[in-house]
């Protein structure tokens, strides 16, 4: 054939094959003699219509259209589909073995006539089986067939069934532990079957102590807590200075509980612990972390009272960190976690890590997020058990939980653990509880810092807590996968506006004297210290006092916080000859500036001093100070610039001063770091980036052009 002529397609032609004999390499039919293979299989060969296009070499089935009409299935119903498909005689179960073929009709057929192979529709539908003990989904079958591993439809529930609820396990030991259906060993009506997987203490001896603590060790840890008046001094200091701005804890039921743990200490060697120590031995845990934490946020004026005089304070924080630390290693804290041993571990952890170290406080809130959850903090549905004052504690202790995940997510750029739903399953601090003051009122009049009135230490954390739910909402939004919308972006900027009423409402509620949140701070409250005025440190909303003045400060730094975390997405790259460019970092740097000179008042004031510990970590102030930084690298013209290198050379300098005091770091880091290392080795990276840019910008400048206020810093 030349290449000029059209080639000539063959009319195809039928080919007649075995399935069986096929595979063993050996032809079949009427017109070869019989394999042994075929006689033995000749009640069951199944064959098929096949058409070879020989142009192609491909085989295709016959159209249905050109199929014998001898082949249907009505024919021969003897000899269904489905039985030689799964029938406990079929010769191929195999799902993957070869479809049957069927004879040529012009062809003498030696065997019987077989079914035709189904349509793909009839193939792919699977078998339905009726129970009238199971709910059924879609219509009603007649036909009854065997059993299949393939699930089906009429096993799904009903819409209109009752869904199994989730539930709280209360146990021995103060342990809560939360249930959800979605756990393996969940089964409604075995609620107690359920708890075992998680507890191996059954309840058989409720009279010994429980298996996972060391009661022996506790014991003996004992001997670590200071004398009585050193203790009472602490737990003072801590109503002082800790509680008021991390309130997550009942102070009236912790009285009760400290006096009684007392009484029998002083008769240990003769009298039993009392029965809820007994029960729940990690109120020794509790009580360490308390002693701790007020020996840390102590004020150097308050190691020469008569009850601390004679104790070392590097020393005796030292040791209560120890006995902290042990404590809840004897108990299992991880694993058997109580609220005792969460409260403590929130309390305890601002003096134990270093901060601005983002990655250890990645971890360590990612882990306490995860042992609220397993006590299920996260779910208010299940909380119908417990009393009401437990209920507000719970709500106090998730709500900061959100609150250092925000702070995280601040430190890392990541997205919070906490999701926007979680956010909605637990009702915010109760605004109405703070009418009457949770702190005890039975103490002595010269040492009393606290009082009966309403406490301004509940609306500083109802506004805390408010804007912790909006700023993980925002940065969920930034940092949601689709990307932020227009729309959403609009909604939070509606919600950050009614954020901001709500702070000022709350303002508003606490007295005054001057206006603190704009720099006016009379002498009387600037100069006080607990020593000398202790009144002035009451939490009482009847009168101006110290800590009044200060959670005035704090939520407006939060007002200001919301503003700079909504507008910084929109702060394109500095550009000096850009007019829109130059107009968006104004803004935004008198934001900063604004939030920096509020901030300088919290430690330039000396009656602060006992709440410098909770500022120490918190990024605001870094934030503010590193753009800051780059609008006066990118604009030294601006008339801002003189007000902008005053707040930024004294944030600078406190930081450099806080680490390169002597005592600075003896309540964070371990004794290795307190001794002849150079204050660089301690600094945290952060806060040495800050200060290397700062140290560029006065090398920016001519020495004319540098501020007349001297400003001596150290070298690192």
């Amino acid at each position: 054939m030349s290449l000029s002529e059209p080639r000539q397609i063959k009319k195809p032609r039928l080919s007649l094959s075995c399935i069986v004999c096929r595979r063993r390499k050996v032809r079949c039919g009427r017109e070869q003699p019989e394999c042994a293979n075929c006689v033995r299989m000749k009640e069951n060969c199944v064959y098929r219509a096949m058409v070879r296009d020989e142009s192609t070499g491909r085989v295709q089935p016959i159209p249905p259209q050109d199929r014998d009409p001898r082949d249907s299935t009505d024919a021969h119903p003897d000899l269904p589909w489905s039985h030689w498909r799964v029938g406990p005689n079929a010769p191929y179960p195999d799902i993957h073995s070869r479809p049957p073929s069927r004879p040529s009709p012009h062809r003498k057929e030696p065997y019987p006539a077989v079914p035709t192979v189904p349509s793909r529709e009839e193939a792919i539908q699977l078998p339905r089986y009726r129970d009238a003990s199971v709910p059924q989904i879609g219509g009603d079958s007649s036909t009854t067939r065997e059993p299949s591993t393939m699930p089906s439809t009429n096993y799904f529930p009903s819409l209109n069934d009752p869904i199994c609820r989730d539930y709280l396990s209360i146990r021995r030991g103060g342990r809560v532990r939360y249930i959800g259906r979605t756990f393996w060993g969940f089964v409604a009506g075995k609620e107690s079957v359920s708890d075992d997987f998680f507890d191996e203490n059954r309840d058989a001896y409720p009279d010994l102590p429980l298996p996972h603590i060391s009661s022996m060790g506790m014991f003996n840890l004992l001997r670590s807590l200071p004398t009585k008046p050193a203790s009472d001094a602490f737990l003072e200091t801590f109503f002082l200075a800790v509680w008021p701005l991390v309130p997550l804890l009942h102070p009236p039921s912790l009285q009760a509980d400290y006096d009684e743990f007392w009484d029998w200490c002083r008769n240990s060697e003769s009298a039993l612990p009392s029965a809820k120590l007994r029960d729940d031995p990690t109120l020794i845990c509790l009580i360490f972390a308390i002693l701790y934490c007020g020996a840390s946020a102590a004020p150097a004026a308050s190691w020469t009272h008569p009850n601390l005089q004679d104790l070392q304070k590097e020393t005796t924080v030292s040791h209560l960190k120890s006995a902290y630390t042990t404590s809840l290693s004897l108990c299992q804290h991880l694993e058997h976690p109580t609220l005792n041993t969460l409260v403590a571990s929130l309390l305890a952890t601002p003096f134990l890590d270093r901060p601005f170290e983002p990655m250890c406080s990645l971890v360590h809130i990612s882990t306490t997020l995860r042992i609220a959850q397993t006590m299920g903090l996260h779910r208010e549905g299940t909380w119908s058990a417990l009393s009401s004052t437990d209920k507000e504690i719970r709500r106090r202790v998730w709500w900061h939980i959100v609150w250092l995940d925000v702070q995280s997510t601040m430190s890392t750029g990541l997205t919070p653990c906490c999701g926007n739903e979680a956010l909605e399953a637990v009702s915010m601090v109760d605004t109405h509880r703070e009418e009457s003051s949770d702190i005890p009122a039975g103490r002595s009049p010269s040492t009393d810092s606290v009082t009966n009135g309403p406490s301004v230490a509940i609306l500083y954390a109802i506004g805390r807590f408010q804007t912790a739910r909006l700023q993980a909402r925002v940065v969920a939004h930034l940092q949601s996968a689709q990307g932020p919308t227009h729309d959403g972006f609009a909604e939070l900027v509606t919600d950050a506006k009614e954020l901001i009423r709500k702070i000022d409402s709350l303002i508003a509620r606490v007295p005054t004297q001057g206006i603190p949140e704009r720099g006016y701070i009379p002498s009387r409250l600037a100069n006080a210290s607990p020593s000398t005025h202790p009144s002035l440190y009451k939490d009482d909303t009847s009168q101006p006092t110290v800590f009044a003045a200060w959670t005035r400060i704090m939520l407006t730094l939060m007002k200001s916080e919301t503003s700079i975390l909504l507008q910084k997405p929109f702060l394109g790259p500095p550009d000096n000859t850009n007019a829109q460019s130059r107009k968006s970092w104004t803004s935004m740097a008198q934001l900063c500036v604004d939030y920096l000179r509020i901030y300088l008042q919290l430690y330039q004031a000396p009656a602060f001093s006992p709440y410098s510990w909770f500022c120490s970590s918190h990024y605001g102030p870094l934030q503010c100070v590193f753009i800051t930084l780059v609008y006066l690298h990118s604009f030294q013209e601006s008339g801002e610039t003189l007000l902008a290198r005053y707040c930024v050379d004294e944030v600078i300098q406190h930081c450099i001063s806080q680490y390169q005091a002597p005592n600075s770091s003896s309540t964070r880091t371990s004794p290795g770091d307190t001794d002849s290392h150079s204050s660089k080795t301690r600094m945290p990276l952060a806060i040495r980036v800050l200060v290397g840019l700062h140290e560029h910008l006065d090398s920016s400048l001519g020495a004319e052009d540098q501020l007349p206020l001297p400003l001596a810093v150290a070298h690192r």
